[in-house]
């Protein structure tokens, strides 16, 4: 398994790095690292894990997170390429009095934001994909003012959702191998029965102790999060297809549509139908 924390190459003319990564390198693990970390979708869709938050994403998605906040975008096809534009950078890269000043104020209140994750919309991801783009040209005091801008946009922005409903902090080695074999099994098997005792089993844990464990460091029960994968897929193939309903739900790896139906309207209020009508493409 790779390593937990994450570091990436800082060059010695650079304060913060700024670069593209493409497969096999996008990939990585439920990891964390001690940067700030601004992400932006090149290529590739799929499931987006930040905190105890979990969403699809596809190409043009930006997420802002702060130092230590556990995430993990994975593709939805392990074969696909998958693309990243990615900005690291520490809260003291332009030193440690910086942050002091006056006219850092409103970084402060995005830098606390940014420790639940942000999911960047409307014109400002717009604007900001733009800039970062732009900032792969630019070297010296031009490169260093674009980050700056960039900040500046996202601590005046209301265009941005809070992802994590709390706070969650990485915790060791051990804890984070352990969510991406959990991870990684209800990803490859949310089409088949799961049983809770085998995936206790596979974590190396009691099944009482691995139910209070998920929950802990996911803020929800495991059985909630295998629905809200299924049910995320779900509505994948109702928006896409002229599928029925009841091929959807044993295709999402449930057994009957009482509650294929139950489920769906829990998580997203609304039943799989009046979603299909609204959403049909």
């Amino acid at each position: 398994m790779k390593p937990h924390i994450q570091k990436l190459p800082l060059s010695e003319h650079c304060s913060f790095v700024a670069d593209t990564f493409f497969t096999p390198h996008f990939e990585t693990p439920w990891h964390y690292h001690t940067e700030y970390e601004l992400v932006l979708i090149l290529k590739g869709k799929g499931k987006r894990f930040v905190g105890n938050h979990v969403s699809d994403y596809e190409e043009g998605n930006l997420t802002f997170l702060g130092p230590d906040v556990p995430h993990l975008f994975r593709k939805e096809d392990a074969e696909a390429q998958g693309g990243s534009l990615v900005i690291h950078f520490k809260e003291d890269f332009l030193g440690s009095e910086f942050k002091r000043i006056p006219e850092m104020q409103k970084l402060k209140l995005l830098f606390q934001k940014s420790r639940m994750g942000l999911h960047i919309t409307g014109e400002t991801r717009a604007h900001i994909s733009q800039k970062m783009n732009d900032m792969l040209t630019l070297q010296g005091m031009e490169r260093l003012i674009c980050l700056l801008s960039i900040l500046s946009t996202l601590a005046d922005t209301p265009d941005f959702e809070l992802l994590s409903s709390t706070e969650i902090s990485g915790q060791n080695s051990r804890d984070n191998d352990r969510l991406n074999k959990v991870f990684d099994y209800v990803m490859l098997n949310f089409k088949n029965e799961i049983q809770v005792g085998e995936v206790a089993e596979l974590a190396n844990m009691s099944y009482s102790g691995f139910c209070r464990y998920f929950k802990n460091r996911t803020k929800k029960n495991f059985t909630h999060f295998v629905n809200e994968i299924r049910v995320g897929y779900a509505c994948k193939r109702l928006m896409e297809s002229d599928v029925s309903v009841s091929n959807v739900c044993y295709e999402s790896g449930y057994n009957n549509l009482t509650n294929f139906n139950e489920q769906f309207k829990k998580i997203l209020r609304c039943t799989p139908y009046q979603f299909q009508r609204q959403h049909k493409v």
